[in-house]
Order: structure tokens, then C-alpha cells, then sequence
């Protein structure tokens, strides 16, 4: 999240606890949704570190009875594998849910973070999500939104014993259910959602069970192992088609050197007969799980990191596999030098970036909008269209983003990008031309912002991309106070990737 971010502002909380109020330094943003953000808290007599979730509840997709459900339901779940659920108060405008910090950032942080990620990584990871969702069923409950976002390492301390555990975390779709009932709630994320609660969607099924988290799990280790999901295709409606199918392949070159045990085991959990499936019980017996620790330790394929990069923005979302290759292999990388500008405003644009290893500052009218960090991007309006550049993009080499006291212990190694040039994407464009309508959409966003915050936005970049350069004051009231920062598109409201979900129904 940007340091300029001005709800980076830090604030007390107070939560009022026998008697008395336990007092909270809340600062630094550490994700963000539609209704609610994390920050880092700390407590002001113990300086402890907690996450704080705080919703707004004046917001319209805000939902008391969903947040009392996931505050129930995590006051019942006391497992290493899970975020510990620590205190909750509300006001008139807001809510607070005080959890236990988790700061190793998601899996897909790690792997981009490290630059290296093999079979065994994958296997550990597994076998903590099993052991979470073994004890979840035990105790009746169903998460329903697993996926590699809700994955996330403990600590991000290498010296840290918990470096390398994962937890399951956001409760918010979570249910309680019964030896004798199904559940019939349509929610989750499309991507991950199970044949039979897209049965519910369509109006044909007849309820599911906790089994739809061993679904979404077999997609998580898929996407882990090979760097793009099992299925996928731009078309929603086709998406669904394809998951109720359930046809799962293991294409080459990507899983040549994967183990036939890792295949197995996926083949085992993405069965679309929930009776036939493996349950989170029998994922632990599996041999490819009881054997984590002994899985091939070699960097998976190649390209692994790289589809998993641009997969980071969401033009490249539930896109075709041979679109993913092509981009590829048009990738050039490139180094620039601490304190060098990758870009400047006013030039004309004509490539993007992908951050491979370091840090990026972005300024608009010299100051800072965005830090920008490993699978962060910028730049891409230049790919669909010839403009001049609405920001400067300055390297802060291998270190510099880490602060002031960080860049001094060791020189800092040049900031490692992957350029991805206008000439070379059309060829993409032509044979691929949703992804030029999706690039639109999100320079129009990008630039909105921009025009908002700084009258050196080119006049013709606007009219260009449609954008009025003062909305209406309503309209630019409430977007500037949900919108992060122009810098960071893959975070902008309209294009986050959202979970898919319908009004609860009775269980039956």
C-alpha cells in the first residue's frame, strides 16, 4: 500500500475491556476491500502488534449479519493454522475486528518476493491448509472463499520459526453446518467455486457441503504448482462450463517435472462428484501430503514466475493459457540504477513495466503517490494507445522502499524490471482483443485519478480515454475516498477482482 496513502494517518482506537479502555495506535495499511481495510495496530501499554479490520458500516455493500456470522464463527476456531480472532467493538460508523498480525504476506507474495518456488514449497503449504480445513470440518464450519489471497505466511522474519506457516484467514463467507444439513448459499470466488454450488447458481442443485473447500483447495495447488489455473476462459458463463466438467489436465512443458504424486493428489480433490471427492481427512492420508517434506526441492518451470507476475494485473485475469505464453516471450528485462527514473511525465509512452525484484517510487508533480514493489506494474496505458506519461517513475534500487536505515547496511543492487513494449503487444492485441478493451478500462481509471489530483494530465490524454477531468463533486467526493492512489491500478475499486456472491438463503 502507498506510504502517501492518507489513511496511512495513524489514529487511536479504543476498545472498551473490563471496565476499562484498551487503548490502539492504528497506522499502516495492510490490505484494503469494498467495505472494509486492514491496518497494523499497535497496543499502546504492551506494544503488542495486532491487525485491525475496520468496517465501514455506512457503506451499502457493508452486512451486519455477515460480520456478527464471521466474528461467531472465529471465536469458536482456535488453530495454528488459522488467524486468531482477538477482540471486536463498534461505533455509530464503523466496526473494529482485532485480529492476530499476520505480516508474511499471501503465497503468491512469497513466491514473487523470493524469486524461487518449488514442489516442496508447495507440498508445506498444503499440508497446513489440510490440517486448517480438517479442523474447520470437524468443528461444522465451511470456509467457502479459499484461495491464494486468503492464504498467508505467518511472519515474514526468515529467523522467525513461524517464517514458513501458513494461516487460513477471512471468515467473512464462512458457515456453520449441520450433520444433517446442507448449505445453499451461493458465494465465494468464481474462479475457485465448486461444480456443485454452481449448480446452486443455476438453479439445479439441491445444496453442498464442506466439500466445495477441498475444491477450491485442489485449485490453490494447481495454480501453485504451474503458475495458471486449471480452467479458465474470459467468458464467465464458459468458466463454469468448463469447472462442471471438471476435465483437469497437466499440459507440457509446465508439469513435465512435477511428480506423478502431486498430480494424483489434485486429481483426487478436483473430482466434481463431491461423494467421490476426497474429503480434508483423507487429503491428509495422501501420500504426496504425508510426504511433504520429502518432494523435489528444484525451482518449478521456467516461466512459473512469470505467468504468475502478469497474472498480478487483472487484464491478464481467466485469460487463455497461449495468451500467457505469448506475453512471455516478449518480455525483455531490464536493470535501472538507484535513484535513475524509469520514467518521466511528459514523454511519450510506449512500454510498461513489471517489478521483478526492488522498488519503484511513483510522483505525480514531484511528490510521492505509490511505492511500488515486487509483481507490481505501471505504465500500461502505453500499450493500447500513444500518450504522454502522467507520472515519474523513480528506482529505489534493491532496497530503498525497506527505508532510510535499510538502504544504508548494503548498497543497494539496480532495480529489476520486465518491459513489456507496445510494438511487441500488438501482435497480442490482434489475436487477442479483449485485453485491449480491459487495458482501456483501466487507463481510464488510472487517469481519472490522475486528473483529479494534478492539472499536468494532457488534455489530450482525456479526451482520448473519455475522461471528464472534473466530475461531478459527488461523484469525485466518494471516489476519492475509496480509491488508493493513480499509481497502483491492480488496487482501484473497479477493477479489483471481486468474490462472487447472492443473497443468503435459508439453509435448508
Amino acid at each position: 500500500m502507498s506510504s502517501a496513502d492518507k489513511s496511512d494517518k495513524k489514529v487511536k482506537v479504543s476498545f472498551p475491556r473490563n471496565g476499562a479502555n484498551v487503548e490502539y495506535n492504528v497506522g499502516k495499511t495492510l490490505g484494503r476491500g469494498s467495505y472494509a481495510v486492514v491496518k497494523h495496530a499497535v497496543e499502546t501499554k504492551s506494544q503488542k502488534s495486532f491487525a485491525i479490520k475496520i468496517f465501514d458500516r455506512l457503506n451499502q455493500d457493508f452486512s451486519a449479519k455477515l460480520l456478527e456470522q464471521e466474528i461467531e464463527t472465529m471465536k469458536t476456531l482456535q488453530h495454528p493454522n488459522i488467524v486468531q480472532f482477538i477482540d471486536f467493538y463498534q461505533d455509530k460508523k464503523k466496526a473494529y475486528l482485532l485480529l492476530e498480525l499476520v505480516d508474511g504476506g499471501t503465497v503468491l507474495d512469497r513466491i514473487l518476493l523470493n524469486d524461487f518456488f518449488s514442489e516442496k514449497d508447495a507440498a508445506c503449504v498444503t499440508v497446513d491448509v489440510v490440517n486448517a480445513l480438517h479442523f474447520l470440518h470437524n468443528m461444522g464450519v465451511s470456509h467457502r472463499d479459499l484461495k491464494p489471497q486468503n492464504l498467508l505466511y505467518a511472519s515474514s522474519d526468515p529467523a522467525s520459526p513461524e517464517y514458513n506457516t501458513v494461516k487460513v484467514a477471512d471468515f467473512g463467507l464462512a458457515s456453520f453446518y449441520g450433520d444433517q444439513s446442507v448449505m445453499s448459499t451461493v458465494c465465494g470466488t468464481a474462479e475457485y467455486l465448486a461444480p456443485e454450488m454452481l449448480d446452486q447458481l443455476q438453479g439445479g442443485g439441491i445444496g453442498y457441503g464442506p466439500e466445495v473447500d477441498v475444491w477450491s483447495l485442489g485449485v490453490c495447488v494447481y495454480g501453485m504448482l504451474c503458475g495458471f489455473a486449471p480452467f479458465y476462459d474470459e467468458s464467465r458463463p464458459a468458466l463454469f462450463k468448463k469447472i462442471k466438467k471438471g476435465k483437469v489436465t497437466f499440459p507440457a512443458p509446465y508439469w513435465e517435472h512435477v511428480s506423478d504424486g502431486a498430480k494424483d493428489f489434485i486429481s483426487r480433490v478436483l473430482v466434481v462428484d463431491p461423494v467421490e471427492r476426497f474429503t480434508a481427512g483423507q487429503c491428509l492420508e495422501h501420500e504426496w501430503v504425508r510426504r511433504a517434506g520429502e518432494a523435489s526441492a528444484k525451482k518449478l518451470h521456467s516461466s512459473h514466475r512469470a505467468f504468475l507476475l502478469i497474472q498480478k494485473m487483472p487484464v491478464f485475469e481467466n485469460i487463455d493459457l497461449a495468451c500467457m505464453e505469448m506475453v512471455t516471450t516478449k518480455l525483455k528485462v531490464v536493470k535501472v540504477p538507484q535513484g535513475d527514473l524509469v520514467m518521466r511525465a511528459g514523454e511519450m509512452g510506449d512500454c510498461m513495466y513489471f517489478i521483478n525484484a526492488g522498488f519503484v517510487q511513483i510522483n505525480v508533480d514531484g511528490k510521492q503517490v505509490d511505492l511500488l514493489h515486487v509483481g507490481d506494474f505501471f505504465g500500461e496505458i502505453a500499450l493500447t494507445m500513444s500518450t504522454k506519461r502522467i507520472a515519474d517513475a523513480k528506482s529505489l534500487g534493491s532496497v530503498g522502499g525497506l527505508g532510510p536505515l535499510k538502504s544504508e547496511m548494503r548498497p543497494a543492487d539496480p532495480v529489476e524490471l520486465f518491459q513489456l513494449m507496445r510494438s511487441d503487444f500488438e501482435a497480442v492485441l490482434e489475436r487477442y482483443p479483449l485485453l485491449r478493451s480491459r487495458l482501456t478500462k483501466i487507463g481510464q481509471a488510472r487517469v481519472e485519478n490522475a486528473a483529479r489530483r494534478s492539472r499536468s494530465v494532457p488534455e489530450a490524454t482525456l479526451k482520448a480515454l473519455g475522461v471528464d477531468r472534473d466530475p461531478s463533486p459527488a461523484r469525485a467526493s466518494v471516489e476519492l475516498d475509496d480509491t488508493p492512489p493513480v499509481a497502483h491500478p491492480r488496487r482501484q475499486r473497479p477493477h479489483r477482482r471481486e468474490p462472487l456472491r447472492r443473497e443468503p438463503q435459508a439453509v435448508e
